[in-house]
């Protein structure tokens, strides 16, 4: 049998655990102190759920799980007569499968238990989720994540409480050189369909545009173009940013002049302008059109933190309006912000953690025959 853990899963010695453990308590502090209480959900989640969740790309990165018993053999017979591929196939023998974030279960938990819950619900959830991801560097198939949600209030005070206390959290455990980024969807797709693009077009185009930062001007050209677009659209978007060289130099003021809606723009200035004042300048928050969070689910403000000293996201999050309305079918509003624990980890480890320091090992020594009396001395240590 096989000795190492399966790829994109990684086991953790002691000392790690120790450290992992005092990294998310001292998030978890940070959490409580801000009026955030603590839930838990299930790992495993009904396939229908997943499948109806509009999690982007995630979609296909999920672990399912086949049905057992009668139903599966039922299922199987049903295949052998009418014979299907892909996606059609697996849903056909699955029955459920892993949670892919943690937004999915909290949506459906709200739904199932609003009654019993206070609102705005301001919560906390820190676990494991799966993604059948390709294993490669910084791609795991088992993950923690660092969630804090407010359900039940449409207010923009909501985000900014979410980014002061992620951004708060992080500066707890060492993470001092980051910025927030903060976009808005629906400024987004005004703008593309502004460029020409249209309704149906603009989940793909934002997926290209979100490779800005990696690709280029030139890349987002290119598989624009690739995607068959239609090339005046391509044009008046790729014009609108001359020569510079990141959406980020784009400026707000820029956008929200071409489009007839200024809503979202004025909802992200204020945003920018109050973590600004908040924050006494502890660390930026800018704007950045390319900002697309691949979640589907995402229906206005979207922001993410970004390491200035390790380059990439730590933390992202932002509002998902509607998908908790897929359950109960009516809209409640929903904002969340979520730490990607394993990348802070692996920084931290990098960089050196310092953490407090633990209780000393005191071993008690003993001859064949002492237990009783050693267990004895032991237990007056442990008190």
């Amino acid at each position: 049998m096989k000795i190492t853990p399966v790829k994109g899963t990684n086991d953790y010695l002691p000392n790690e655990v120790e450290i992992r453990d005092y990294l998310q308590n001292e998030i978890l502090k940070v959490y409580v102190a801000n009026g955030f209480e603590h839930i838990t959900t299930p790992i495993i989640e009904d396939i229908e759920n997943l499948d109806k969740s509009d999690g982007g790309e995630n979609l296909n990165l999920i672990f399912k799980i086949m049905k057992r018993g009668d139903k599966l053999e039922k299922a199987v017979s049903s295949l052998q007569e009418n014979p299907k591929t892909g996606t059609a196939c697996e849903n056909e023998i699955a029955d459920m499968g892993l949670r892919y974030d943690l937004t999915l279960p909290l949506s459906r938990y709200f739904a199932n238990n609003k009654d019993k819950l206070t609102l705005p619900m301001k919560c906390i959830q820190m676990d494991r989720v799966y993604r059948a991801e390709r294993p490669q560097k910084g791609r795991l198939r088992e993950f923690v994540q660092c969630d804090i949600d407010i359900i039940g209030s449409d207010s923009t005070d909501s985000e900014v409480e979410l980014i002061l206390t992620t951004t708060k959290a992080l500066k707890a455990i060492g993470m001092k050189n980051f910025k927030v980024k903060i976009n808005d969807r629906r400024l987004l797709r005004s703008f593309l369909q502004n460029c020409g693009f249209t309704e149906d077009q603009l989940d793909s185009v934002c997926i290209t545009f979100d490779k800005m930062d990696k690709v280029g001007l030139d890349g987002v050209k290119a598989e624009l173009t690739d995607k068959g677009f239609d090339a005046a659209a391509i044009e008046k978007f790729i014009g609108f940013f001359g020569s510079v060289s990141s959406a980020q130099e784009i400026s707000l003021e820029s956008v929200e002049a071409i489009l007839d809606d200024k809503a979202p723009a004025e909802s992200v200035r204020g945003i920018i302008n109050t973590v600004n004042e908040l924050s006494d300048g502890q660390f930026d928050v800018v704007f950045d059109l390319s900002l697309v969070r691949g979640q589907g689910y995402y229906t206005g403000t979207v922001f993410e933190v970004e390491s200035i000293d390790f380059k990439g996201a730590i933390a992202g999050g932002g509002r998902y309006d509607n998908l908790i309305g897929k359950f109960l079918g009516q809209q409640v509003s929903a904002v969340g912000f979520s730490i990607g624990f394993e990348r802070i980890f692996s920084i931290l480890m990098q960089n050196g953690v310092e953490t407090k320091a633990s209780a000393d090992k005191i071993a008690v020594m003993y001859d064949e025959g002492q237990v009783k009396e050693a267990y004895a001395i032991a237990e007056k240590y442990r008190a």
